[in-house]
């Protein structure tokens, strides 16, 4: 049975809107059909709420936080002018930072704080365009398409695209919405700023989002590596 937005909300006892924030997320698996969500009734019940981690920061917040960890000083060079954090937005940084690195439970807290670092959009793609499709430099391959996650596979692409860029690549690749109860191949996360290195907490959160025990195994596997400075 399939769940609109607001259905899946009276289901988890939960506002609409933070229904919402859960699927456009990952944390609930959904499709876009026609413009809305719907939510397969297996995918909603697997669902498990987590400790409250506060709220979810902005694009830049986010993109700034990511940027923050590094697995080695590489990632220090692809900080964009415009995302330099200010004197406050670095007081803020560093207390994130610090909670991040002595949560019981970092997923959980990536899983809220970083909801809003892309926007999500799910597709079909012709299964022989795959393998080229990761070869385009448009796209920067993250969670489960990501060498760091150890879990390649090549029926799929995860990715994430620069805002700027983004209908271009839907159109030279001829994505389409997946029809109702088919699984997506191809998943774009969509910002304004996309380095050229990703940022390994993105592919963290990416993983993090996914049910699946080794997703959340790679995920935090990663967070583990990481060292800010």
């Amino acid at each position: 049975m399939a769940l609109s937005i607001p259905e899946l909300g009276k289901r988890l006892g939960i506002h609409e809107s933070r229904a919402r924030q859960l699927v456009r997320s990952g944390r609930i698996r959904g499709q876009r059909v026609g413009g809305r969500w719907i939510v397969d009734e297996a995918d909603a019940a697997q669902y498990r709420p987590g400790r409250p981690a506060g709220r979810p920061l902005s694009e830049r917040s986010a993109w700034q936080l990511m940027l923050r960890f590094r697995e080695d000083a590489l990632i220090r060079d692809f900080y964009f002018e415009d995302l330099e954090p200010s004197a406050v937005e670095r007081h803020r940084l560093h207390e994130r930072v610090d909670r991040l690195q002595h949560a019981a439970d970092p997923l959980g807290l990536l899983s809220v704080w970083l909801v809003n670092r892309a926007e999500k959009y799910e597709f079909s793609s012709s299964p022989s365009d795959i393998a080229d499709m990761r070869e385009d430099k448009r796209i920067h391959l993250s969670g489960i398409s990501h060498p760091a996650a150890g879990l390649l596979s090549n029926s799929e692409v995860e990715a994430y695209v620069q805002r700027d860029r983004f209908d271009d690549v839907v159109r030279d690749w001829f994505l389409v919405e997946p029809s109702p109860h088919k699984r997506p191949n191809v998943v774009l996360r969509v910002a304004g700023h996309v380095p050229e290195v990703l940022p390994p907490l993105a592919v963290a959160a990416d993983l993090a989002e996914r049910p699946g025990f080794r997703e959340q195994q790679a995920a935090l596997e990663i967070v583990r590596s990481l060292s800010v400075h």
